[in-house]
């Protein structure tokens, strides 16, 4: 099994692997378990010795190994037990959500184990910084010195630290012509076994070369444990890392940098493609930023969750700021409020902020993106993350919401981030100058706006899933952001990436594909990567052929409302007897169903075809809906927080895109409601000691729902009823009183055929619905956390208007 590697599993992974160590190394060294990303919940055992537990399938994980623990003549065994098992509620992530990343499990990153001087440099938190002028750079250090093995060991380089006089002194060196430029003053560290000693130095620098996406200058920071011993100066141990000198002001709603004033054109990056999942390869990822960078971009967001650290050490080399997030994403408000969950989002912005706090890229810290801004305990969410990242690192804070003027948090961080998830660019400009208005003091970025393509399709920008489509919206919408004079946008995305759970909104063939791409998963270019690379370089728009696309019309709901009305007509028309029991089970529904408690017999090919005839109806109506539907992204959000089935969903949206398919399915299934309806009455007969014969509670269940088979003409015209926001509403509650109709008729015919009181068939019809709706409620509660994302639906559709 290559390590690292992703794997599409949730459940229980066990790590196995074993090395040696040589008696030198094992005598004159420190061992540290090093791991750039293990997904999710890793506990980590060397020799079976548990070693630690890290939760958080993003952070670096950093485990000292005790002395005692490495075997010298053996071999030594590393074991890793993943468990990758999203929660609704105590886990960063939550449980799976649509257009959010695949959360692969297993060792996705780097593994290692570090070997030092028994003296070693630990900790380090580094701080740079420039005056006012731009002329003097500082550099801080405050680090941690290890010795806690020192006691025991004899090596020369442990004796020298034991008996001669050290210290710790810092050195900057030109990244790439190796002159070392300025250096600490030595400090002096009292070295003593078993402890962790603090030490703080301080350099600097005059007439630094300054960092930037236009020329991104880099200096290597050296961090040394010197001993003196005579007048030789021995190095103990050295660490070493790129810092940059970067100033980063926010003034009147703009980023400046180094004095002037930059506007972000950015992408966002997906950590994932079709090789290597979540665990791309160096190469890979220097293509891809190389690709990015050529494009004309100066900002990358990070979506999600914080990247590979070579991702952002590429970011500082290529000069591209970066925006990192934890992955507090599409969080109901109710769990943004619980403790358990505020305290794991502190602990991981924590951990972002120690690793990544030294690179010269990072612009800005993300605290999450799209959750319930609207509701007060997002505001308590918000303001307790800020005051962690305040306590570690002066750069700004953002996060993207989505609630527009319902957001109640904003003002509590430095850049208010807007996601503008709309192809209609009216309302595109009329939210983003609306957002605009609201934070006159702070910089306004589009954290997020982009279209979804069908990979492949060429036929032109008026085909609305083509490629030059695509092209098309971000020549139009850049343009409407650079003409708000706002501080900065992000495309989504570079890249497709895969997501846990299937999309309706893109008729792609792979509903686990977000095609939202300037480049496909395989990072094949675009019509759109050209179009934005012209857009950011400020040069010439190729011209985009405009194709001769015609919306697709929906024959198969006109061919299928026609053969139930037709072949409905017919039977009434023709056929006496179906015409007589029509009419009476329609208009003396009493007097029916009294026939069928007196065992007078209702035809059963009659029966049957009503069966047939109101399950195509429902299919037909069912699948309008879905049609009309199918390429809105808020619906498509909705079906999938109450569709928590995977293949459930994966067959509503081949129902959705293929019509005929989809009301062919949905009568069969259909169908099955009136043999299931058939057995309760059946057995619900023993309660009141009625024999009741199995095709007679089969008749009541069918002509009882004989009212749906007149909604086959709406069924026909509902793709074009819906298309107007006006009908929206009065077709639904005529369908939902036509269904509530059906269901009080069965009710009916059940109290007859029972011969008891109506209100005592309605009474327990409808205890037995609420039983089963509440069963299925507290199922969704427990496992889905269905309530709160309820609520954020809500909030969501209150804040689009």
């Amino acid at each position: 099994m290559r390590v690292p590697s992703s794997f599409d599993y949730e459940g229980r992974i066990t790590f196995l692997r074993k090395f040696t160590v040589d008696e030198g190394l094992l005598n004159s060294s420190s061992f540290k378990l090093v791991a750039l990303g293990i997904n999710y919940d890793a506990e980590i055992y060397i020799n079976d010795v548990f070693l630690g537990k890290h939760v958080g399938g993003y952070m670096m994980i950093e485990i000292e190994v005790p002395d005692n623990t490495l075997q010298l003549g053996s071999e030594n065994a590393v074991k890793i037990i993943v468990t990758n098992t999203p929660s609704a509620r105590s886990t960063l992530p939550l449980r799976k959500q649509i257009w959010g990343w695949r959360n692969y499990a297993g060792i996705l990153r780097d593994i290692y184990i570090m070997t030092a001087p028994k003296v070693w440099i630990d900790e380090q938190k580094i701080q740079t910084g420039l005056d006012r002028d731009l002329k003097q750079g500082t550099v801080r250090v405050e680090a941690v010195v290890n010795s806690k093995s020192l006691e025991q060991a004899e090596d020369s380089v442990s004796l020298r630290a034991r008996n001669g006089q050290t210290s710790f002194v810092l050195e900057l060196v030109e990244k790439y012509s190796g002159v070392t430029v300025a250096q600490s003053t030595p400090v002096a560290v009292s070295i003593q076994p078993n402890r962790d000693l603090p030490v703080q130095a301080t350099l600097t620098l005059n007439n630094p070369k300054l960092w930037s996406p236009e020329n991104p200058e880099l200096y290597v920071l050296k961090s040394k444990i010197l001993v003196q011993e005579g007048r030789q100066t021995r190095v103990i141990d050295e660490y070493a890392r790129n810092v940059g000198f970067v100033s980063v002001e926010l003034r009147e709603g703009r980023f400046i940098v180094n004095g002037s004033r930059v506007t972000l054109n950015g992408i966002l990056w997906h950590e994932d493609s079709p090789e290597y999942g979540a665990s791309l390869t160096y190469e890979r990822m220097e293509k891809d930023v190389a690709l990015i960078k050529t494009m004309g971009a100066n900002a990358i967001r990070f979506a999600f969750h914080p990247p590979h650290p070579y991702m952002l050490n590429l970011c500082s080399r290529y000069g591209l700021f970066a925006l990192v997030e934890i992955p507090a994403w599409n969080i109901p408000g109710d769990i943004l409020g619980e403790e358990s969950f505020q305290a794991i989002a502190e602990a991981m912005v924590v951990e972002m902020i120690q690793r990544d706090h030294a690179n010269p890229s990072i612009l800005a810290w993300g605290i999450g993106d799209d959750f319930d801004s609207s509701v007060p305990q997002a505001r308590e969410y918000v303001g307790r993350i800020v005051a962690a990242v305040r306590k570690m690192d002066h750069r700004p804070v953002y996060f993207g919401t989505s609630m527009g003027s319902a957001d109640q948090c904003s003002d509590l961080v430095e850049i208010a981030a807007v996601n503008l998830r709309t192809t209609d660019m009216a309302l595109f400009k009329a939210r983003l100058q609306q957002w605009k208005a609201k934070h006159p003091d702070q910089p306004v970025i589009v954290l997020r706006y982009g279209k979804g393509v069908v990979p492949g399709n060429r036929n032109g920008y008026s085909d609305p899933m083509s490629q030059e489509s695509q092209g098309k919206f971000f020549e139009k919408f850049y343009g409407a952001i650079k003409e708000s004079n706002i501080a900065g946008s992000f495309i989504s995305s570079f890249a497709d990436w895969r997501g846990d759970r299937p999309i309706m909104t893109v008729n792609s063939g792979e509903p686990y594909l977000y095609p939202m791409g300037l480049v496909s998963y395989a990072r094949e270019k675009r019509e759109s990567y050209d179009i934005v690379k012209s857009l950011y370089n400020n040069e010439k728009l190729t011209s985009l052929p405009i194709g001769r696309f015609r919306s697709p019309f929906p024959f198969a709901h006109i061919a299928y409302g026609f053969f139930i009305i037709f072949v409905v007509a017919y039977v009434y028309h023709y056929n006496r007897r179906f015409n007589e029991t029509f009419k009476r089970s329609l208009i003396r529904s009493y007097n029916f169903f009294a026939d069928l408690r007196d065992v007078r017999s209702v035809s059963i090919p009659q029966t049957i075809l009503l069966a047939v005839a109101v399950s195509m109806t429902l299919g037909l109506v069912l699948s309008g809906i879905l049609y009309h539907y199918r390429t809105d992204a808020f619906a498509d959000y909705v079906l999938t927080q109450f569709v928590v089935g995977d293949g459930v969903k994966e067959w509503l949206i081949d129902a959705a895109w293929n019509p005929f398919k989809g009301m062919t399915v949905f009568t069969l299934v259909l169908l099955l409601w009136y043999p299931l309806t058939a057995l309760c009455i059946k057995l619900f007969s023993l309660l009141v000691k009625r024999k009741i014969y199995w095709y007679h509670a089969f008749a009541v269940a069918v002509w009882g729902t004989l009212p749906l088979v007149i909604l086959s003409p709406l069924g026909m015209a509902l793709f074009k009823l819906l298309q107007t926001e006006f009908y929206v509403l009065p077709v639904m509650a005529f369908i939902g009183l036509f269904l509530a109709w059906s269901l009080f008729r069965v009710l009916k015919g059940v109290a007859v055929i029972y011969d008891i009181a109506p209100f005592k068939a309605y009474a327990g019809g409808s205890a037995l619905l609420l039983v089963l709706v509440l069963g299925a409620a507290v199922y969704l509660e427990n496992v889905h956390a269905i309530t709160a994302y309820f609520k954020f639906i809500v909030n969501i559709a209150g804040s689009l208007g």
